[in-house]
């Protein structure tokens, strides 16, 4: 007589052969393993932490617990709305965001369009690492050699200026005029060589038969950028938008702070030093945290919008 087969999707001498989820565990539990640790900082650096948000909705005091404190609502919201700061705040963090982003995704592309056209591979290589090594120093150092090269007495930049144009020498530091652009302008230097990478790597995956069959109908090399190029990366392009545009009420204190001062609060103060002087410099915690749950919010906001709009006219989106 025939022995009995096992039934399919059942192991032999077991009743139930284990489950599919005990099987895939044991199958892959070397890449759950090397799962667990960036899931573990992702969780406790940007999860757990989220619970602290309920402070801007609460007096806090650091005497009890986290349970202990009154909640006071919206209080601290009106207090920032109704203060004398808060237009002058998010007007410097849009504008100082807005043209750091439009400089460096310009200054990005042309010039990860520059390399790409660059025939020589060694001095393509070496320009390439140029223009990225700055994004590794770091803004200490940067902010440093801008005020040892804008120094009215010492500045080898303002000599410059003194010299050629007859300019008197003058700090630049103390202008507000003068912050946006030192601010912009250093930030494209420190991040176009990063950002032509994404592009340079976008360029590598376009067909290449698209510019022979375009050099043999007797297009110029403008017209092979222009027609095969910037279409082959915009894609790429504007889900890099879409993205920083998502983070446009996000701009980083630590810059601004080693680079402004008293005297040009007017243009240089932002959200994100705001936070920073109140949340420890005051001790307002509820204040603090009320601001920067806003500036979630409208990023949020903002990212929503620019994807709706991305998705509607250029048929691209995150999601």
């Amino acid at each position: 007589m025939l022995a009995k087969q096992p039934a399919p999707g059942h192991a032999s001498g077991s009743p139930s052969g284990g489950s599919k989820l005990i099987r895939g565990i044991r199958r892959d539990w070397r890449l759950i393993v090397l799962f667990m640790l960036p899931f573990t900082v992702l969780a406790v650096f940007n999860y757990v932490p989220m619970f602290g948000t309920m402070y801007a909705f609460q007096d806090v005091s650091l005497r009890g617990n986290f349970w202990d404190n009154e909640w006071v609502g919206f209080e601290w919201f009106i207090r920032f709305f109704q203060g004398i700061y808060a237009p002058r705040l998010i007007r410097n963090t849009l504008i100082l965001n807005f043209w750091t982003l439009l400089g460096t995704m310009l200054s990005s592309i042309l010039l990860a369009l520059m390399i790409n056209e660059i025939p020589d591979g060694r001095f393509k290589r070496v320009l390439q690492s140029s223009t990225y090594f700055p994004h590794f120093i770091s803004v200490t150092v940067i902010v440093t050699i801008m005020r040892n090269m804008l120094d009215p007495s010492t500045g080898v930049l303002s000599g410059m200026a003194a010299s050629l144009f007859g300019w008197k020498p003058v700090n630049l530091f103390l202008v507000p005029s003068a912050f946006r652009p030192m601010y912009v302008l250093s930030g494209i230097w420190s991040g176009a060589g990063w950002g032509a990478i994404i592009y340079l790597g976008a360029v590598t995956g376009i067909d290449p038969t698209l510019y022979e069959a375009a050099s043999l109908d007797g297009a110029s090399r403008l017209q092979r950028i222009w027609h095969i190029t910037l279409p082959g990366i915009k894609a790429v392009v504007i889900t890099l938008l879409v993205l920083n545009i998502g983070k446009m009420m996000n701009l980083g204190s630590a810059k601004i702070l080693l680079m402004y001062n008293s005297a040009t609060y007017e243009t240089s103060d932002v959200i994100s030093t705001y936070v920073y002087r109140f949340g420890i410099g005051n001790a307002e915690f509820g204040l603090s945290t009320a601001v920067g749950l806003f500036n979630s919010v409208v990023n949020i906001i903002l990212l929503i919008t620019a994807n709706t709009l991305s998705k509607k006219l250029a048929e691209t989106s995150l999601f």
